[in-house]
C-alpha cells in the first residue's frame, strides 16, 4: 500500500480512494529525495515563516510602542484640553461674575437715581403744597380781614343809621332800606 500524497491516507490504485489525488508510481529512491527536498523547501518555508512572523513580531511591538506613544501623548493633550477647559470655565464664570457686578451696579445707580428724583419731587410738591398753603392762608387771612373792615364799615353804618333813626333825622323806612342793603353786602 502506498500512502497519498495529498491527504496521507494508505491507498491502493491509481488514484487514492479517499480523495481522489492521482498517485504517481516511482520508485522508492526517488520517494525519498523527493521527501527529503519536500523537507528542505519545508525547513526553509519554516524558517522564512518563522523570521517573516519574528519580523512581523518586531514590527508589531514598534507598532505597539508608537501607539503607546501616540496614546500617551494624546492622554497627555487631552489632560492639558481639561486643563484649559477648566481654565476657560473659571476665567468664563470670573467675567460673568464681573459683568453681572457691573450690572448690578448699573442698576443700583438707576435705582439710587431714581430714588433720588422720586424724593426731589416728593420734596418739590411738599414744598409746592405747603407753599400754596401758606397763601392760601397769606390770601384766607387777607380776605378775612377784608370781611372784618366790611362788617365794621357796615356795622358803623349800622350805628349810624340807628342814631339817625333815634335823632330822627331818617325814616323808619327809609333805615330799614339802608340796613337791607348793608345786610346784602354782608351776605356777598
Amino acid at each position: 500500500m502506498v500512502r497519498c500524497p495529498n491527504c496521507g491516507q494508505k491507498t491502493r490504485g491509481n488514484y487514492c480512494q479517499w480523495c481522489n489525488y492521482p498517485i504517481l508510481r516511482r520508485g522508492p529512491v526517488r520517494h525519498r529525495k523527493a521527501e527529503g527536498q519536500a523537507k528542505k523547501e519545508a525547513e526553509l518555508a519554516a524558517k522564512e515563516k518563522t523570521k517573516r512572523e519574528a519580523e512581523e513580531a518586531k514590527k508589531a511591538k514598534e507598532a505597539e510602542l508608537v501607539a503607546k506613544e501616540k496614546t500617551k501623548r494624546e492622554a497627555e493633550e487631552a489632560k492639558k484640553a481639561k486643563e484649559a477647559e477648566k481654565q476657560a470655565k473659571k476665567e468664563a464664570k470670573l467675567a460673568a461674575r464681573e459683568k453681572a457686578k457691573k450690572e448690578a451696579e448699573k442698576q443700583a445707580k438707576k435705582e439710587a437715581e431714581l430714588a433720588a428724583k422720586e424724593e426731589a419731587k416728593r420734596e418739590a410738591e411738599e414744598q409746592a403744597k405747603k407753599k400754596a398753603e401758606l397763601a392760601a392762608r397769606e390770601k384766607a387771612k387777607r380776605e378775612a380781614k377784608e370781611e372784618a373792615k366790611q362788617i365794621k364799615e357796615c356795622l358803623k353804618q349800622v350805628e349810624n343809621i340807628c342814631e339817625e333813626l333815634r335823632a330822627g333825622k331818617v325814616g323808619t323806612d327809609e333805615a330799614l332800606q339802608r340796613l337791607s342793603d348793608i345786610s346784602e353786602r354782608i351776605a356777598k
